[in-house]
């Protein structure tokens, strides 16, 4: 495969895999550029997703850059002022939304993705739904197409560009390594999250409330629609002891937070409990291949509790977007340069967060840290901001 397209006036085709924030924002990005963009996402929109939902402060300036601000604030959802983290026994800290900038946004993924979608197919990408990234073919370094199956049947789609944003699975990676039995080898999962919205949970606007128990924690926030969103994740092995099922791990674990408990009661599920394992947190290969680049989750999966899993996300497709428009026609200065602009921007940050893991999952630290935490704001705001 040629790098370095053959007339540098001639614009790249970029294929992207996935229409979530990373996938629709960098369509956007390269639209807006003058690129040919054609997108394929595997479910139809609006669709529920498992997530946070939560839209840190600073990703309101991407949505500016978008084009997509005053759509995504006048979508009903809630202006978080700040984020309250609960032990077990009630103790509490807080984190202002301002040490990153102003409000943040609880807004449902359904929402959010259908905005950024919608705005893709605006500026004249080629979005295809309920199509999925089957198989690649690879030549040299690179591929030259992927293998999509959906409405119209399986395809090959050539390209020059591929970009894998399908979130944790990561398809595009995940089928080039098949082709590598070395690298081929599942992780077990070894964490399990749950995600849905609740009626009637006694959450006060203007607040995301996190609570910690024994193997896992979970988020609490209103979303629009008089709902809230509550995601949870926790151990596998903890889930396993309590059955599995999210109602089973909520009476038994999640309950034992006394807010959680508080906060939960009296609340009804709108719909089926969406489910998902979770191999492995950190970072990824930015750059499986010589024309292959994850965005996203696809190229690095930060811990939920942070707050920056969207940020990271939108970040990620602007440094892309940004080294592909800049690389002048030559696909392998753009992969260098968006290989060494990733590891700068997120390594640290996820060092920082797989420490903060490894206190989380240790129960018996929860209250002296939350504690701790509460008592002096300045070293909590400042481990806060090592998260982004």
């Amino acid at each position: 495969m040629n790098t370095k397209l053959e007339s540098l006036n001639r614009k790249a085709k970029i294929v992207i895999a996935g229409g979530g924030p990373a996938g629709s924002s960098a369509a956007i990005r390269l639209a807006m550029a003058g690129f040919e963009v054609s997108l394929f996402e595997r479910e139809r929109f609006p669709r529920h997703k498992l997530c946070g939902e939560f839209i840190s402060p600073e990703c309101l300036g991407h949505f500016r850059i978008l084009g997509v601000f005053d759509e995504m604030l006048s979508a009903g959802g809630d202006r978080i002022r700040q984020t309250v983290f609960y032990s077990r026994n009630g103790r509490s800290a807080a984190v202002p939304s301002r040490w990153f900038g102003g409000d943040a946004l609880s807004l449902s993924r359904s929402k959010m993705d259908q905005i950024l979608l919608q705005k893709a197919r605006f500026l004249g990408v080629n979005i295809e739904e309920a199509s999925s990234v089957i198989g690649v073919e690879r030549s040299g370094t690179g591929i030259v197409g992927i293998n999509v199956r959906g409405p119209r049947g399986t395809r090959f789609i050539e390209g020059d560009i591929f970009i894998d944003a399908t979130g944790r699975k990561a398809a595009i990676s995940r089928l080039l390594d098949r082709l590598e039995p070395a690298r081929h080898e599942l992780a077990r999962p070894g964490f399990v999250a749950f995600k849905n919205h609740l009626r009637g949970a006694s959450i006060e606007p203007g607040r995301c409330e996190i609570y910690f128990f024994p193997g896992g924690y979970g988020g609490l926030s209103r979303v629009e629609n008089d709902s809230a969103n509550f995601c949870f994740i926790l151990r596998s092995d903890a889930a396993r002891e309590y059955g599995g099922g999210a109602k089973n791990l909520i009476d038994g674990l999640v309950s034992l937070n006394a807010r959680a408990r508080a906060k939960l009661a009296g609340s009804t599920p709108q719909g089926d409990w969406l489910a998902a394992a979770i191999s492995a947190f950190g970072f990824k290969r930015p750059c499986p291949a010589a024309n292959v680049f994850a965005a996203g989750d696809a190229g690095a999966f930060v811990d939920p509790f942070t707050g920056s899993g969207m940020l990271m996300a939108l970040e990620s497709a602007g440094l892309l977007a940004e080294c592909i428009t800049t690389a002048g026609g030559d696909i392998a200065a753009a992969a260098k340069q968006y290989a060494n602009i990733h590891t700068e921007f997120f390594t640290r940050r996820l060092r920082i967060c797989s420490l903060l893991r490894r206190a989380a999952n240790a129960s018996f630290l929860h209250g002296p840290a939350i504690s701790m935490l509460g008592l002096s704001g300045y070293a909590f705001s400042k481990l806060a901001r090592a998260t982004r």
